[in-house]
């Protein structure tokens, strides 16, 4: 019969793959916080990239608080999605660096605005809304309504449609009556 344990052998006995584990995730918990100091974004090819580390690449930003905090906390990821570090909040970069973040930040998550809604029908567990946003009106289906409808706030509502587009309504009590009574029901 075989020691359990030892150099090299199980998953807790010490060996190379215990330790390389141990420094991964190590390595993981670290927070790395971009600033103004250490890094540096500028877009190439109409892409967003960072200058950091001695190192220049395209990056892509995820908001970690989407509805609450959308300038804040943002995480900056390289192609294989791997975060390279958080920027606490665009306010902390100058001018021409804060406009990159927000312009990237409102590119990735473009939501038209929901000023009025024309009409909304319901079959077989969809819902087909046209409405009309400052662009002009735009038709969409939201896949099981009430779960297509976030509530970012008080009456703030984000809208998921079957295509993974969001719309938003940032204040339901500012709809028009029709329009009010149209979403009344979801919310």
């Amino acid at each position: 019969m075989r020691p359990m344990g030892g150099p090299g052998r199980g998953p807790h006995g010490g060996g190379p793959h215990h330790e390389e584990k141990h420094r991964s995730l190590a390595e993981i918990s670290v927070t790395v916080w971009l600033t103004p100091e250490n890094a540096r974004f500028l877009y190439q090819n109409n892409f967003l990239y960072i200058e950091y580390d001695g190192k220049t690449q395209r990056v892509f930003l995820c908001r970690q608080f989407p509805f609450e905090l959308e300038w804040e906390f943002i995480s900056v990821m390289d192609a294989e999605q791997q975060e390279i570090g958080i920027v606490k909040s665009v306010e902390l970069f100058d001018e021409e660096q804060k406009k990159l973040l927000v312009e990237e930040l409102r590119r990735r998550y473009y939501s038209p605005v929901i000023d009025k809604i024309i009409s909304v029908k319901e079959r077989y567990g969809f819902s087909y809304w046209k409405v009309h946003t400052p662009d002009g009106e735009v038709s969409f289906t939201l896949h099981d309504t009430y779960r297509s409808i976030i509530h970012a706030g008080e009456t703030r509502i984000i809208m998921l449609d079957v295509n993974g587009n969001r719309f938003e309504i940032p204040d339901t009590s500012a709809l028009d009556h029709k329009s009010y009574k149209k979403i009344e029901l979801y919310l």
